[in-house]
């Protein structure tokens, strides 16, 4: 069923033409990636006393901040209603706390950042389950456990909202069979599918692909136009409901690499990270998650946004 293990592949983009992913690129900014371990701890609790006036909170806050930029624009001679990039409806959507205007709601409804981590990592740890007695293969952990990144938003500011990556489980051994591979790729999918995952596809399957163009993506993106000589197998599902969560299964069969330029990618990722570079590997990613110190300030800054409509991108 398997082979002896080596030394990982990276990930591959997806070129115009083939059958794209589920999901799109975690989304960067100037703030660092960080693990859940980062996380700050609660603030202490502070006995605010006295005769001030807090009216308005955080929102207050922010639309004296918001009416205070506007009055420096009016004396540059620039109105609420002119045309600048971000602005529009009188608010300035590069301050939206979200990523896509509209998404607030959705956030703010998801399960939370530590309750989506602990649903993936429950999920990877019942597919490994699952795969193991049939296919015989065992498992190591790579990368960051989870890899939590920030988020910008549509108009190239700093979304309150993160990705969270779970780390790659990755077989010790790897499978050479095409038929073996397609069981595979049928177990998983009933798997995902009673866990409410959708849109589960195979990237790689060349019935996918139609026309000359995209048969040549196809074959430069897994190595192959057959499912017998690819180098790269592929398959995605969606989780909406809870959560934008990704799925992806991929399987790495590295003896069908007729020009070199796979096994030089996985060559250079396992001197950086370790682990087989044939394998079958098992990650989940998940946008727009919401971490908890940050909840309060996205509602307050989300509540400026209602019923706005935004610039056009």
């Amino acid at each position: 069923m398997h082979d002896d293990a080596e030394p990982d592949l990276p990930d591959y983009g997806t070129p115009g033409g083939t059958p794209q992913r589920v999901g799109g690129p975690a989304y960067g900014s100037a703030r660092q990636g960080r693990t859940v371990s980062d996380a700050p701890a609660p603030a202490p609790e502070t006995d605010v006393s006295g005769d001030g006036d807090d009216e308005g909170g955080f929102a207050g806050f922010l639309d004296a901040v918001q009416d205070r930029a506007q009055a420096v624009l009016s004396d540059l001679g620039i109105g609420p209603d002119d045309d600048l990039p971000t602005v529009a409806d009188g608010v300035d959507w590069s301050l939206y706390p979200g990523t896509r205007a509209g998404d607030a709601e959705f956030a703010l409804a998801a399960l939370s950042q530590e309750e989506i981590i602990e649903r993936n990592e429950a999920l990877l740890s019942r597919l490994r389950d699952a795969i193991t007695p049939r296919f015989g293969l065992s498992w190591g952990l790579f990368g960051e456990i989870p890899r939590v990144d920030p988020e910008v938003n549509d108009w190239g500011g700093e979304s309150l909202l993160e990705t969270c990556t779970t780390g790659t489980w990755r077989s010790t051994a790897k499978l050479t069979n095409p038929l073996v591979k397609m069981q595979l790729v049928d177990l998983v999918s009933g798997l995902l599918e009673a866990e409410g995952f959708h849109d589960v596809t195979l990237r790689n399957d060349p019935a996918h692909a139609s026309g000359a163009a995209a048969l040549a993506a196809l074959e430069h993106e897994f190595g192959g136009l057959t499912l017998r000589d690819q180098v790269v197998w592929s398959l995605v599902a969606r989780e909406s409901v809870h959560s934008d969560s990704e799925f992806e299964l991929t399987i790495i069969e590295l003896k069908h690499d007729r020009t070199g330029r796979f096994l030089e990618a996985a060559r250079a990722r396992a001197e950086l990270r370790g682990g087989p570079m044939s394998s079958v590997d098992l990650e989940i990613v998940s946008r727009g998650t919401l971490p908890p110190e940050s909840e309060d300030e996205f509602r307050d800054r989300a509540r400026r946004y209602d019923d706005r409509e935004p610039p056009a991108l």
